[in-house]
């Protein structure tokens, strides 16, 4: 079975590309960042290290179950504040040492989750594909078998984030924080192009490709299902 990195910038389109790897291919597809707001939710493996460090986030008036205290007290998920997303990334904004803090409580329940994904897939996937923006700094390399670095132009990248709502200066700030394509290749073994001119059949035709490359089985999701007795 091979673990494979997909990372890539904001905008790039790496979740699409994970996506359609996953949709047509025998792979186990685990979004780093879905698990990391799963987990900051009440009762979550990274809740109560993020509601006290940044109290200031949590919201204020959750309605009944909380009683509108906006504190992270009790051991019932259903009487917790829920952390404003919106407001913890604002918080950590232009903030090393916050984000620092941030990663620090948060990373290392999702690297233990992973992990426990990819042993539980054993048998039951080819191969697993972990989707993280920053797979280096968040020290998956040494796990995956290969990375595979998603790109696009930076205008495609930033016309597909401003159809999300972000506008110029957010886009400038991403760009600004995420690390450089140079800095991405140096980390990855493999490149997928996903411009506007890029349709999934581009996009499979490469992934089948960089499969050959890596001499890995080419396993389709149909392929691996039970033949049907004849």
């Amino acid at each position: 079975m091979a673990v494979i990195g997909i990372t890539g910038g904001a905008g790039s389109g790496k979740s699409f590309v994970a996506k359609l790897a996953a949709e047509n291919f025998d792979m186990l597809h685990i979004d780093t960042d879905r698990l990391a707001k799963t987990q900051m939710m009440p009762g979550g493996a990274s809740y109560a290290g993020v509601a006290q460090a940044f109290p200031e986030c949590l919201v204020k008036d959750s309605g009944e179950n909380s009683g509108g205290s906006g504190e992270a007290t009790g051991t019932d998920p259903g009487k917790l504040p829920e952390i404003d997303r919106a407001a913890l990334a604002a918080r950590v904004f232009n903030d090393k040492e916050a984000l620092e803090k941030l990663e620090s409580l948060t990373h290392p329940h999702v690297r233990e989750t992973v992990e426990s994904l990819i042993e539980s897939s054993k048998g039951l996937f080819s191969h697993v594909l972990i989707e993280t923006a920053i797979l280096a700094d968040a020290g998956y390399c040494p796990i995956c078998d290969a990375v595979w670095f998603v790109t696009a132009p930076d205008e495609d990248r930033k016309k597909r984030l401003i159809e999300r709502g972000y506008d110029e200066a957010r886009i400038k700030s991403v760009f600004e924080s995420q690390p450089t394509e140079e800095r991405y290749r140096k980390t990855s073994s493999y490149e997928i192009k996903n411009g506007e001119d890029a349709d999934e059949e581009n996009i499979l035709g490469q992934i089948k490709e960089i499969l050959n490359k890596m001499g890995i089985p080419e396993i389709s999701a149909e392929e691996d299902e039970d033949p049907d007795d004849e």
